[in-house]
């Protein structure tokens, strides 16, 4: 069963500094906005994610944005600043705190980006469900480079715990 909006904002202000980056603050607000039944969902905080996309989301009846969410430093494959709540081990992949979010409840879905597994990978470490764009021409703005400084185009994708949510997204 879903969070109600209030608990969703408790639990995602306790892991501010972690899995968090920043909660919208207008959430109650923009939820007034909202189709009864409305999902929540968290961006990756990297500056690729074209902001045309998160504004799709924004403007919809059904989706309210509500975090900012923790990515790995430098991208990098392992996130040792947290833990996988399944495993109790470094969380893996650079989309590290969407998918944690997701578990806790926070968000229904979560966006990300990956270059080479950044969402794939946690979404399996976490059991989740994710779906990549850049087939569909979801990709990152800008020029990426790996943690190898090699060039190349990332794509865009989402992580949730219902794989309908996440096709819808």
């Amino acid at each position: 069963m879903a969070l109600c909006l209030d608990d969703r904002l408790a639990v995602a202000q306790r892991a501010l500094g972690r899995s968090v980056v920043v909660v919208n603050p207008d959430a109650r607000r923009e939820a007034a906005r909202k189709r009864d039944g409305y999902l929540c969902f968290g961006v990756k905080d990297d500056a690729g994610i074209p902001g045309e996309l998160v504004e799709k989301f924004r403007i919809s009846p059904d989706w309210l944005p509500l975090t900012v969410d923790h990515k790995s430093d430098l991208g990098r494959s392992v996130d040792t600043e947290l833990v996988n709540p399944l495993t109790y081990r470094p969380m893996t992949g650079s989309t590290s705190g969407g998918p944690i979010n997701v578990l806790k409840g926070i968000n229904d879905v979560c966006v990300g980006t990956d270059g080479g597994g950044s969402v794939l990978a946690p979404a399996l470490a976490t059991s989740l469900f994710a779906f990549m764009g850049k087939g569909l021409g979801l990709t990152v703005t800008g020029d990426s480079r790996s943690t190898d400084c090699i060039a190349f185009r990332g794509g865009i994708g989402f992580v949730g715990n219902d794989l309908e949510r996440v096709v819808s997204a």
